[in-house]
C-alpha cells in the first residue's frame, strides 16, 4: 500500500498520515463484506468508532450480530 501511495507521487508525511484512514476504511468495508448487506447509518458509525477503538474486525461483526 505504501509503495503504491509513493508511485503515486505522495511523500512520507502524506503517506503516515493518510495509512490509518485507509486502513480503516478497508476493515469497514471488511465488516460490510462479512455481515453480507448494506449498514445502515448507525450501523457504520459504529464500526468507525469500534475500529477507531482498536477492535479487530471480527470482533466488530459479533457486536453487530448481536
Amino acid at each position: 500500500m505504501q509503495d503504491a501511495l509513493r508511485q503515486a507521487g505522495y511523500g512520507p508525511d502524506a503517506i503516515g498520515s493518510a495509512m490509518p484512514r485507509i486502513l480503516r476504511i478497508l476493515q469497514a468495508e471488511d465488516v460490510r463484506i462479512e455481515i453480507g448487506r448494506k449498514l445502515s447509518r448507525k450501523e457504520r458509525e459504529y464500526v468507525r468508532l469500534q475500529l477507531e477503538l482498536g477492535l479487530s474486525v471480527p470482533e466488530v461483526v459479533a457486536g453487530l450480530k448481536q
